[in-house]
C-alpha cells in the first residue's frame, strides 16, 4: 500500500521479454500487485513476467487499448498505476505520483513527460514534435488544458473507471482516456512533470510514428464529432 491505499501496476506487453526485467525489477515497494497483459506475444513475455511475481492476463486481441482494457478490468485495488514494458517510464516515481494524488485529493494523475535526451537526435525530435501536434489538437478540439495528451503513465482511483466512455482498442486509447477524464466535472485531475527518455527503451519499438500519429489525429476528430471508429 502507498498512502494507505492499495495499488496495482498494469503493464501492457507485446513481445517485451527484453524490456520487462528492467521494469519489473524497478517496481517500488508499496505496489501490491503487478499485472502484465500478454498482448498476443510470440516470445517469453508471459514467462518473464511470472518469474518476477507478476500476474499475467492474456489478451489475444492485439492493440494498446485492448491490452489496457483487459488489465484495468483485472485490477481490484484502490488505485491503478500504469507504465510501458519497454523501460521508458520511470516506475520508481509511482509513490511520488500517488503522494500528489492523495495530498491534493485528486482522482487522476497523468505524468507529463519532460524530455531529457532528444537534443540532436532526429528520431526523438520527431517523436516529441508529433506529441506536441497531437496535444495541441487535443486542446483545441476539446478545450481542455492537457499538456501531454499521449503520455502512457497514470495513477488513478479505480472507482472512476465506470464513469469513462473508453472505446479505442489501439494507440488512441491514451489520448481518449485523458479526454474522458478532463471532460468530467466529477473527476479531479492533474498533470505532474516526470523525466522521460526515449533512448532508454529496451527492445524493438512498437510505435510506428507516421501511421500511429495519423491514426491518433483522425481519432481525435472522430471523437469530437461523435463518430465511432471501430477497432481504432
Amino acid at each position: 500500500m502507498i498512502g494507505g491505499l492499495s495499488i496495482t501496476l498494469v503493464i501492457p506487453a507485446h513481445n517485451e521479454e527484453q524490456g520487462l526485467p528492467r521494469v519489473l525489477g524497478s517496481v517500488p515497494g508499496g505496489v501490491d500487485e503487478v499485472i502484465v497483459v500478454d498482448n498476443d506475444s510470440s516470445d517469453r513475455t508471459a514467462e518473464v513476467a511470472r518469474s518476477f511475481g507478476a500476474r499475467v492476463v492474456s489478451e489475444p486481441r492485439r492493440g494498446y487499448g485492448s491490452a489496457y482494457m483487459a488489465g484495468l478490468a483485472a485490477a481490484t485495488t484502490d488505485l491503478i498505476a500504469t507504465a510501458d514494458a519497454d523501460g521508458t517510464y520511470p516506475v520508481e516515481r509511482i509513490p511520488g505520483l500517488v503522494g500528489v494524488l492523495v495530498s491534493d485529493a485528486l482522482d487522476f494523475v497523468s505524468a507529463r513527460r519532460v524530455p531529457d535526451d532528444h537534443a540532436g537526435n532526429f528520431d526523438n525530435i520527431l517523436r516529441f514534435s508529433g506529441n506536441a501536434v497531437l496535444t495541441a489538437c487535443t486542446m483545441a478540439l476539446f478545450l481542455r488544458r492537457i499538456r501531454d495528451s499521449q503520455s502512457g503513465m497514470w495513477v488513478f482511483r479505480r472507482a472512476i473507471l465506470p464513469r469513462l466512455r473508453l472505446t479505442s482498442l489501439g494507440m488512441p486509447f491514451s489520448e481518449e482516456l485523458k479526454i474522458e477524464v478532463w471532460r468530467r466535472k466529477d473527476v479531479r485531475c492533474m498533470e505532474v512533470p516526470v523525466p522521460f527518455s526515449y533512448s532508454s527503451r529496451v527492445g524493438a519499438p512498437k510505435l510506428r510514428l507516421w501511421r500511429d500519429g495519423f491514426r491518433n489525429l483522425v481519432f481525435l476528430f472522430a471523437k469530437r464529432l461523435g463518430i465511432s471508429m471501430t477497432g481504432a
